[in-house]
């Protein structure tokens, strides 16, 4: 097929960008809680169990994702270790990969021309290029996705079953990657795409699309059907109600709030897109249609939807690019540049680089102003960390206000030079950042409490936290599955028989669960201990249990955690 003809010249650029740009800095930081830390620590737990059938967060099944990308994840930490570097690498991978791909699609959609200027104004939004850098599961989760679409597309103008195949195999892939979402999304944008434009699929190509799907996807899941009962599949399903239901951990937002996480977060190339995300923009290409389907269908779903998280409407990135792209191709065969889009995309862009600017500067030049002018006691003990910062720092952003300056000089006349420069220019500020500025502020947020984990990771002990939910103890203090002489091994199944008349963990619903991790902490506090136990709290709020408790004295205080200890007698 075409589609697999080799270009060596993009696979040499957009490698070249990841060596230098983004695979040498994303392993100078620690993971993130949660999302990082929480997909990290299933891979991890999948290499020290042995067990890759199954999704595990403290060694006890995790429902609410299936499998697929922690097969990815744990591939990497065999080859590099289990690391931060290794967490985020196979995203990093994708910077090359999802690139190349938009080169490849984008020049048989149009030309060569039109493939580089999509897979370079892809490169270029902030966000895109972020979760490049990241180790959650969207990046391969929006790719199946788009593939999936894109296939379909190559179907309804081909009309060979191949491509029928191919959309339902990525469909199948998002399945496994993050759930029934990824499905709907796919049915959902072709559906619309084909009542538009009353266009008929026959029966034997529906039949082979969902047959496929089942094929791709459910063997795991009737694995586990089989392995573990139905319990699994009711907890996913009831996780993901909830998720469209009502706001699941806090994430309630605004109505409007994936519009701005789009037209912000996507900068350069939300402006670009934002006339023809509304109406067609007349560049002969019919994939453009289905683009702009794709586009809405992601951001009124999402709106729909009561958890509003950024990485939820990540989907929509590519549609958005693809519609970018267009203009920009138009911008490139002569059309005028139109004053309005130039100068609102450059302030906006120095308005950024600006405010992140002065945001740097305050933090590293003028703390004590920062800390006289929060009110709140917690923040002002983050912001007291000594952070050893060199002092030019703040500086960085201001490569927000060079690349915005493009829009204004160079842009018309030399639009591939242009939009090469920014790229790069965006991911020299990534690079720089990651290496100089995030380590400081994952020093506030986290770098007290995961030092501590890190020189405890070698004891054994039991740790929890209380109060507050993380992932980050599980990962960084390198927990290992209880042994069956473990006393809380032990007490665990008698808390089970006695309180619950249950035998396993999975038969309690979430009421129970709670109610049960309360009886567990209490007898860490209280009980016949084997091992010393660490309770991990965050100092803004006291825990009176653990206030009140004798046999417990206080380790460490700083940063925004406290942790106290009950000593092995």
């Amino acid at each position: 097929m075409n589609f697999l003809k080799i270009n060596l010249k993009p696979i040499f650029f957009f490698s070249s960008y990841a060596c230098i740009l983004i695979f040498s800095t994303i392993g100078d930081f620690n993971l993130f809680d949660w999302d990082e830390i929480n997909f990290a620590e299933s891979s991890r737990e999948m290499l020290l169990s042995n067990n890759f059938s199954q999704v595990m967060i403290n060694f006890e099944p995790f429902h609410e994702k299936p499998p697929l990308f922690f097969w990815i994840q744990t591939i990497s930490f065999k080859i590099f270790g289990i690391t931060s570097f290794a967490a985020r690498f196979p995203n990093a991978l994708l910077s090359i990969i999802i690139l190349i791909i938009l080169f490849k699609i984008g020049t048989r959609l149009k030309n060569t021309t039109f493939g580089w200027i999509w897979s370079i104004t892809f490169l270029a939004g902030f966000l895109p290029n972020l979760y490049f850098r990241s180790g959650i599961i969207d990046p391969y989760f929006n790719l199946f996705i788009f593939l999936s679409i894109y296939f379909f597309f190559s179907y309804i103008q081909i009309k060979h079953s191949r491509y029928i195949f191919l959309s339902s195999f990525f469909a199948g892939l998002a399945i496994l990657c993050k759930g029934p979402v990824g499905l709907l999304i796919v049915l959902l944008s072709c559906f619309i795409y084909l009542l538009l434009y009353k266009i008929k699929v026959p029966f034997k190509h529906v039949l082979l699309f969902f047959v496929t799907v089942i094929l791709v996807s459910s063997p795991w899941y009737f694995f586990e059907l089989l392995n573990k009962g139905p319990w699994f599949l009711v907890e996913f399903l009831q996780y993901q109600i909830e998720l469209f239901s009502h706001p699941v951990a806090g994430h309630k937002q605004p109505i409007y709030y994936h519009f701005l996480v789009v037209l912000f977060g996507c900068i350069p190339f939300s402006f670009f897109a934002f006339r023809n995300s509304f109406i067609d923009s007349g560049s002969g290409i019919a994939f453009e249609r289905m683009m702009r389907i794709v586009l809405w269908v992601i951001l009124i779903l999402f709106t729909i939807v009561s958890t509003k998280i950024v990485h939820y409407s990540s989907m929509a990135y590519l549609p958005l690019s693809f519609l970018a792209s267009i203009e920009i191709y138009k911008l490139y065969k002569g059309k005028s540049f139109h004053w309005f889009l130039k100068y609102s995309l450059s302030f906006t862009g120095i308005l950024i680089g600006l405010i992140l600017m002065v945001a740097f500067y305050v933090l590293i030049h003028q703390k004590e102003f920062l800390i006289n002018s929060i009110n709140d006691l917690y923040i002002q003990k983050l912001l007291n960390i000594e952070l050893n910062w060199i002092g030019w720092e703040w500086i960085i952003p201001s490569l927000f206000i060079l690349g915005s300056i493009i829009w204004l000089t160079i842009f018309e006349s030399k639009i591939l030079l242009s939009l090469v420069s920014y790229s790069l220019i965006i991911g020299l500020f990534f690079s720089l950042i990651s290496k100089f500025t995030i380590p400081k502020i994952e020093n506030i947020t986290q770098g007290s409490v995961i030092s501590f984990y890190k020189k405890i990771s070698k004891e054994k002990k039991y740790l929890t936290t209380v109060g507050y939910k993380s992932y980050a103890h599980y990962f960084y203090s390198e927990f290992e599955p209880l042994k069956s002489t473990d006393f809380l091994y032990i007490k665990k199944n008698e808390i089970l028989r006695n309180r619950f008349n249950k035998s396993s963990l999975n038969d309690l619903n979430r009421k129970e669960k709670t109610t049960f991790n309360s009886y567990v902490l209490s007898w860490l506090i209280n009980g016949e201990l084997d091992k010393a136990a660490y309770f991990v709290v965050k100092n803004n709020k006291a825990i009176e249990q653990l206030e009140k408790a004798k046999n417990l004295k206080v380790v460490q205080d700083y940063g925004g955690y406290k942790i106290y200890k009950r000593e092995l007698k």
